[in-house]
């Protein structure tokens, strides 16, 4: 009985409900609830829509930010996805580490509460700057490394046109022979390659290499390079006379390092050879005069 009850209970409601749907698909009646209903969902769409714009416009300021870090990367001679996601998660390490030593410190060291706001202000400032000195130390040295071994890989761009390489073929094979000197070149000369490869212009990926490298003889061989292919003139003469001045250039510098090196060296003279020369020479003799001071100075 319970059962046929149940089953006769569950038999109305659905046809009741079917019933309802039914009327409210062919039968549109006005009410005030139903408008009042499509106001506020039309209300809570637009709120969503604005909430939607303001995501956007939060994602495009993160998309620039990101983009800056990406590009001072290159700078550095990271290219890869994970190098720009160990970056950030490196940097994200170093914002939570002066709020982590200050509670470490406050409560298991039993430290003053100004001892710990100190620690916490030092190490906020260290954790902000180490990421940024670090990054651009490894752009300095990424730029030092392209432009020490720049004479070298001209060089070879003459020496493999002239066997009748192609400018591609070059690209890749002084690539690939670089990378037991200079890894740094060797990458940006294989990527480079792989740029052009993927159906990138040659003239925007070589653009994009002298503005990867931050040297400005790489710019000027980039611009050398795209004047040539435009008038038609010989590449394997224009790429000899820039490893000519490139040349000249680097021994005009060394030179100047040569002429400086006197004035530098007056500092560590002064303050730490001198001082020792003058203990290793006078000691033995002061050591005597102090002695026969004393001894004549003592009473008979």
């Amino acid at each position: 009985m319970g059962t046929t009850a149940s089953i006769f209970i569950f038999t109305f409601w659905t046809a009741f409900f079917t019933a309802l749907s039914l009327k409210g698909l062919f039968v549109k009646e006005h009410s005030l609830a139903s408008d009042r209903m499509t106001r506020l969902f039309q209300l809570n769409r637009t709120r969503k829509e604005m909430g939607e714009r303001n995501l956007a416009i939060d994602k495009g300021q993160e998309n620039t930010l990101i983009k800056k870090l990406r590009d001072k990367l290159l700078l550095a001679g990271l290219k890869r996805r994970s190098d720009l996601e160990k970056f950030l998660l490196v940097r994200r390490i170093c914002y939570v580490t002066p709020l982590t030593l200050s509670l470490i410190a406050y409560i298991s060291l039993h430290i003053s509460f100004q001892n710990v706001f100190l620690l916490g202000l030092l190490s906020g400032i260290f954790s902000i700057l180490a990421p940024r000195f670090w990054l651009a130390k490894l752009i300095s040295k990424h730029r030092r490394e392209i432009k020490r071994y720049l004479p070298d890989t001209l060089d070879l761009f003459v020496v493999a046109l002239d066997a009748g390489l192609s400018f591609d073929s070059a690209l890749v094979r002084i690539g690939q022979e670089q990378q037991r000197v200079s890894t740094h070149v060797s990458r940006e000369l294989l990527y480079t390659n792989h740029e052009i490869l993927i159906g990138k212009p040659r003239e925007d990926a070589l653009k994009d290499l002298a503005k990867r490298s931050g040297v400005q003889e790489m710019e000027s061989i980039v611009k050398a390079i795209l004047q040539s292919n435009k008038l038609g003139t010989s590449l394997v003469k224009t790429l000899r006379a820039q490893a000519d001045g490139l040349r000249k250039k680097r021994k005009q510098e060394i030179h100047a390092q040569i002429l400086k090196a006197p004035v530098k060296l007056i500092f560590p003279l002064l303050f730490f050879i001198f001082p020792t020369l003058l203990v290793v020479i006078l000691g033995p003799s002061l050591v005597q005069i102090f002695r026969y001071l004393k001894f004549t100075g003592a009473p008979s």
